[in-house]
């Protein structure tokens, strides 16, 4: 028993080390994710605004959509912590974005982004996962993707 317990002691430091520090918000790039993942850009005022809050409850319960479709939920803040895939995002990171897809202040929009780094879709509202699986899985590469997926 006690060898057992001085073998966690040991291996607790090396399990905390390799865990990614989430508390540093990180620099966020498109070009970072081209061709490996799609994006779901969500802009919001705030974490309150309740077009934000609706959209995440419309994500609930389709992780493994997400990941089969490799789409990644960002969420880009004017005030407060912006995220991409849970992971804290640079205000400066943010405000690019918000520039770049010309987000006016105040605004909300969904904004889906293909794996080759072009804008896709874009709403003013919340949308449903489901329309979003829809649109990406009618396109070639998705198409691409599952066929190769399917073996065929």
């Amino acid at each position: 028993m006690r060898r057992v317990c001085l073998s966690l002691l040991y291996l607790l430091p090396l399990a905390v080390l390799g865990q990614p520090d989430t508390s540093t918000p990180m620099p966020f790039n498109l070009s970072d994710h081209q061709w490996t993942h799609r994006l779901l850009l969500v802009f919001a005022p705030s974490d309150e605004h309740p077009d934000l809050l609706a959209q995440r409850h419309m994500t609930t319960g389709f992780a493994d959509g997400f990941r089969d479709r490799n789409l990644l939920f960002v969420t880009v803040l004017e005030r407060g912590e912006s995220l991409a895939d849970n992971q804290p995002v640079d205000d400066t990171s943010a405000a690019v974005l918000r520039e770049q897809f010309s987000i006016a202040p105040g605004g909300f929009a969904v904004v889906l982004v293909g794996k080759d780094g072009t804008e896709k879709r874009r709403s003013e509202r919340p949308v449903s996962i489901e329309s979003v699986f829809e649109q990406i899985d009618q396109m070639p590469m998705r198409q691409r993707e599952m066929r190769q997926r399917d073996g065929g």
